[in-house]
C-alpha cells in the first residue's frame, strides 16, 4: 500500500511539473517572434528591397537569402555574422564590436540575427540589423531555417563548417567561415 502512494504522489508531481513546462517560454527551439511585445513586432519589416538601401536602422528588417546574395554580388569583402541576440560563449561578440574589426579590415557587415529574442539590444545608428526571412522556409523552427538558409548562401551545412557564426565573401563568393571572431583579426580579408 505505501508503494501505492508513493507512486501516486509521483504522478501528481509530474503532472504539476508538466503544467509549469508548458506554461514557461522557452527561447530558443522557434524563431522567437511571438516572445516580442506588440510594439516591438510593429518594428519588424519584412522588407523586400536592396539590403543597401536600407536606411532606417531602428528597425528589423527580414531579408532572403537571395537579397544577401545581392548585396554579396555588390560588395567585394563582406563579412556575415549569424548573430545569437543572447549568445554568451566567448566566441560571440556584440555587432558594434564586429563592426569596428571589419572597418578596420575594410569589408562591409552584415548581422543576420537567427532569433527574435533580445534582437532589439543590438539595434543601433550604424548599420541595419536583419533577421531570416522565417516565411520563406515555412517553418518556425529555428534548426530548420538556419540549417535552410546557411547552407545556401554558403553551400555548406553549418555541421561541415563546425557551427561557425562568421561567414567571409569576396565578389560575391563565399571563402571561409570563423569560428571565433577574434581570428578574423588574424588573418587577411
Amino acid at each position: 500500500m505505501g508503494n501505492f502512494s508513493y507512486m501516486k504522489l509521483y504522478i501528481v508531481d509530474l503532472f504539476f511539473a508538466s503544467l509549469t513546462l508548458v506554461s514557461c517560454q522557452i527561447s530558443g527551439l522557434t524563431s522567437g517572434y511571438s516572445h516580442l511585445t506588440k510594439k516591438e513586432q510593429e518594428k519588424i519589416v519584412n522588407y523586400k528591397g536592396k539590403i543597401a538601401d536600407i536606411h532606417d536602422f531602428s528597425n528589423i528588417y527580414t531579408v532572403t537569402v537571395e537579397q544577401v546574395k545581392e548585396f554579396l554580388s555588390k560588395n567585394e569583402k563582406v563579412l556575415v555574422y549569424d548573430y545569437t541576440p543572447y549568445c554568451n560563449s566567448s566566441y560571440c561578440v556584440s555587432p558594434t564590436a564586429l563592426a569596428d574589426i571589419c572597418k578596420v579590415k575594410q569589408a562591409n557587415l552584415l548581422v543576420i540575427s537567427n532569433i527574435y529574442d533580445d534582437i532589439f539590444l543590438a539595434v543601433n545608428k550604424n548599420f541595419p540589423i536583419l533577421m531570416i526571412d522565417t516565411e520563406a522556409y515555412k517553418t518556425n523552427r529555428r534548426s530548420k531555417y538556419i540549417e535552410s538558409f546557411y547552407s545556401s548562401l554558403i553551400g555548406r551545412r553549418q555541421k561541415d563548417i563546425d557551427y561557425a557564426s562568421y561567414h567571409y565573401f569576396y565578389n560575391g563568393t563565399y571563402v571561409r567561415s570563423f569560428k571565433d571572431f577574434k581570428d578574423i583579426s588574424k588573418v587577411g580579408l
